[in-house]
């Protein structure tokens, strides 16, 4: 199951490409109930070293050029993979993957710190519409058709998740009289 994320993730980075030279990663996690998904950032910072001077006369100079990487990790609710249809599983996790992928293109993430700043409700809806559009690409690249109404999508979504839901729940509440 784990492949199927970097496949997929792959798939979306096509209607990313500013992003190209940024390592990213997806995987399922273990992670709260209401969290679908999440986008962590590390910053990397390489300093070259001047070689010569180190293996030649035993000085230790740095260069003045730093590399610096952000490398992105999705983490994708595991709960996900419980979605039976495989093919509406790949819509939902690609789904979260371009909305935490277009936080990292547009550099809403800092390093270390989980929380975003407040944003205006323009911001907000501007943001969703966005990922809508490259969702769409996304299935248009695909070969699949583009869905015209962006608040179906949302409960399309909330359906299939909710019936996710329900499904786990009941399948605690059999573990819990088995235990019990």
């Amino acid at each position: 199951m784990e492949d199927e994320c970097s496949e997929w993730l792959n798939e979306c980075l096509k209607v990313f490409p500013k992003l190209g030279k940024n390592v990213v990663t997806a995987r399922y996690y273990r992670l709260p109930k209401k969290v679908l998904s999440r986008i962590k950032m590390y910053s990397l910072g390489l300093k070259g070293i001047d070689v010569e001077a180190l293996l030649l006369r035993g000085e230790s100079k740095t260069d003045i050029k730093v590399d610096l990487r952000e490398i992105y990790e999705i983490q994708i609710n595991r709960k996900l993979g419980g979605i039976e249809n495989a093919e509406v599983r790949k819509q939902v996790v690609q789904h979260s993957m371009i909305h935490n992928l277009l936080h990292a293109e547009r550099k809403d993430l800092t390093p270390g710190k989980n929380k975003k700043g407040k944003r205006n409700e323009d911001y907000e809806k501007g943001f969703e519409e966005e990922v809508f559009q490259r969702f769409n690409k996304l299935r248009e690249l695909n070969g699949l058709p583009i869905i015209k109404n962006r608040e179906d999508l949302e409960l399309a979504f909330n359906n299939v998740l909710r019936e996710l839901h329900e499904k786990t729940s009941r399948h605690a509440k059999k573990l819990q009289k088995r235990v019990g």
